[in-house]
């Protein structure tokens, strides 16, 4: 929850935001948006990839500890 509070302050720095006031085109607001979803998507995938390796790490981590626990048992 804590993150989608933060999500506006995500979106993109002033000159990708108003691309027109740097191209010096005007009526292109559609860009701005498209600038701004470009870095919360680029965020976003960031996160995903650390979250699958953290998963993967975790699950490695239960599966290395339940086949020593099986070893110790069959050792008694």
């Amino acid at each position: 929850m804590f993150m989608l509070s933060i999500v506006p302050s995500l979106l993109a720095c002033p000159g990708c935001k108003e691309p027109s006031s740097v191209a010096g085109a005007s009526g292109v607001g559609g860009i701005s948006a498209g600038f701004s979803w470009s870095v919360i998507f680029m965020i976003g995938t960031v996160v995903f990839l650390v979250a699958g390796m953290i998963f993967m790490i975790v699950r490695a981590c239960k599966q290395l500890d339940a086949q020593q626990t099986i070893a110790s048992l069959r050792s008694h």
